[in-house]
């Protein structure tokens, strides 16, 4: 993997994430700094750094992956990078709901609360919250 990759998946990552997000990402350097230098070459460097989606979209597909595997924390982290791309709270919730038929109510209602909980902190957090 080159070290191009990993700079420009550190990029579109913080551009989606903020202060507030590198947090994540710090933790699991420390914990496995193979796994997160995967993450950004691999995830940020290579797929979201493709041509065909813009970000915002990539953005509510991960939502609607996280929403299936039922990782609330994942639907959280991504809403507020959705937020940042310019997606809108209407758009984030609608992906989530466009979920429900095919992945169960619990689910969704995990991931429901998730977002909630980002729109409820959005603004008092916006400093820390918005891109870099």
């Amino acid at each position: 993997m080159s070290d191009n990759r990993a700079a420009r998946g550190k990029k579109i990552r913080d551009e989606a994430f903020g202060k507030d997000g590198l947090k994540t990402w710090d933790e699991l350097n420390a914990i496995c700094p193979t796994h997160a230098r995967a993450i950004h070459e691999y995830c940020f460097g290579t797929i979201w750094d493709r041509p065909h989606l813009d970000l915002k979209t990539r953005e509510l597909i991960v939502i609607a992956a996280a929403v299936a595997s039922d990782c609330p924390n994942e639907v959280a982290l991504h809403a507020r990078g959705a937020l940042n791309r310019g997606a809108e709270r209407e758009e984030i919730i609608e992906t989530i709901l466009q979920c429900a038929p095919y992945v169960g109510f619990p689910k969704t209602n995990h991931a429901l609360k998730a977002a909630k909980d980002v729109f409820d902190r959005w603004e008092a957090k916006k400093d820390d919250w918005k891109a870099l």
